[in-house]
């Protein structure tokens, strides 16, 4: 083997090692690392889907884009300036420019004609006047992208809502596991101490067999409520713009007592003026101007026009320039009764959009008066709970007592253990609902009235 191969062979080794080493790093990097434990509490929950929330991008991205339009439609009030261009060929030699006295003063012969030709320039149109048709363009934009900002302010609500809503679902479920695991936990004591008390013949077998039977129940309960914590955590994660696979930890929520800071009356104006009215008022006032838009069809229309052109042809020593001003009217007289019927169309989406304003004011009162109504019921469900908790405790305790001196049977001591369980769940259920209907109140007014 002669040098210059031994060279190349170990250029091409160390060439297919570092492309070996290259593929192996880049494997390792596009390997998904185990997700990160999320840790969060209620308030950071809120504030990490206000700022990556992927439904909230889309709005604002859409708000952005409508308002955008907008301005892109009133910019055309300013008219359109083109740069033109044509080269031709004709059959035989043309005038290069349009004949004009200039060109009959020099004579014919000495006019400007040649077979190809160069044509070159710029033209200028603007609207002079269209009958309102512009203006009612322009006008029907800015309204469309008000509606997409208060879409958006709308959405930012609702989402911060949802977000409290499966938080409080979450912790919900947190509670109804621990109570399944503790109820678990004592099932599986009471069934180790019935082992022991059947074989040497104080219980009966059959006792033994119940709480097995209700041991079953209770693993099969508990794997139901991770499966459900799973769903859950995952829409709450998906909704913050984070991995639904990611093992997520929520701050359970501190027992409060949500008051409103403002009258009643405040909430009845506060609830007109939420984003689902402001859109269906804006939707009426872009009916009115759809029928200022139909309106113009009857009328004229003016459009002013400058062009200004250079012309070019081999034969010429010097390129000749021309110009002109003009003024354009466009008076419509007929077309198959077709503006009439646009009219009539525009007429009949503008009483449409009128009760659809009355629609939207009546469902957002609706929407409050349910609010309030379920805060209500939220703060009764919760003094229940409360109450249910402390009874049965106390029942299952004092069961275990009668069980234990053999005054009562096994079925009444599972039947305490598991009232006891589903007040703790309960007990949970209640306080994730008291936060979820206060927090209904300040997406339904949009307005942080109740702390």
């Amino acid at each position: 083997m002669n040098f210059r191969a031994f060279v190349s062979g170990s250029v091409l080794t160390v060439a297919i090692c570092l492309l070996i080493t290259t593929a192996a790093t880049a494997g390792q990097d596009a390997a998904p690392a185990a997700a990160e434990p999320l840790t969060l509490g209620l308030d950071q929950a809120v504030a990490l889907a206000l700022d990556q929330s992927p439904a909230i991008k889309a709005v604002t991205y859409k708000a952005q884009a409508a308002e955008k339009k907008a301005s892109a439609v009133g910019r055309t009030h300013w008219g359109r300036l083109d740069a033109i261009a044509s080269v031709s060929r004709f059959d035989e030699d043309r005038l290069l420019v349009p004949m004009s006295s200039q060109l009959l003063a020099g004579g014919l012969p000495n006019a400007p004609f040649d077979r190809d030709q160069i044509h070159y320039g710029l033209t200028y149109q603007i609207p002079l006047y269209l009958g309102g048709k512009l203006s009612a363009g322009i006008e029907i934009a800015k309204l469309e992208a008000d509606k997409a900002d208060a879409l958006r302010q709308g959405t930012n609500w609702q989402v911060r809502y949802n977000v409290v809503s499966l938080y409080a679902g979450v912790q919900t479920l947190d509670g109804a596991i621990q109570s399944a695991e503790e109820l678990i936990k004592t099932l599986e004591a009471m069934h180790k101490r019935l082992e022991l008390m059947v074989e040497n013949g104080k219980r009966p077998e059959l006792d033994l067999l119940k709480v097995t039977d209700q041991l079953a129940e209770a693993q099969a309960q508990l794997a139901g409520l991770h499966a459900q914590r799973t769903k859950v955590a995952g829409m709450l994660l998906a909704l913050l713009g984070e991995n639904p696979g990611r093992p997520l930890t929520v701050i359970p929520l501190a027992d409060f007592d949500p008051q409103l800071t403002v009258p009643d009356d405040s909430l009845k104006t506060l609830v007109l003026a939420s984003s689902p009215v402001r859109q269906a008022q804006l939707t009426s006032r872009q009916a009115g101007s759809g029928i200022k838009a139909a309106h113009a069809g009857f009328l004229p229309s003016v459009v002013g026009q400058a062009d200004y052109m250079a012309h070019h042809a081999d034969s010429i020593d010097s390129d000749p320039t021309t110009w002109q001003l003009s003024i354009g009217v466009k008076l419509p007289v007929f077309n198959g009764t077709s503006r009439f019927a646009a009219l009539s169309a525009a007429k009949a989406g503008r009483r449409a959009a009128d009760e659809g304003l009355k629609l939207a004011r009546l469902r957002s009162k609706a929407d409050l008066n349910n609010a309030l109504a379920r805060l209500q019921a939220a703060r009764t469900g919760l003094a229940a709970a409360k109450a249910r908790v402390a009874s049965a405790t106390e029942a299952a305790r004092s069961e275990q007592i009668r069980y234990d001196s053999g005054a009562s049977s096994i079925e009444d001591l599972l039947r305490a253990r598991t009232r006891e369980e589903a007040a703790h769940t309960a007990l949970a259920q209640a306080t994730g609902e008291l936060k979820t209907a206060a927090e209904q109140i300040n997406a339904v007014v949009e307005t942080e009235v109740i702390r």
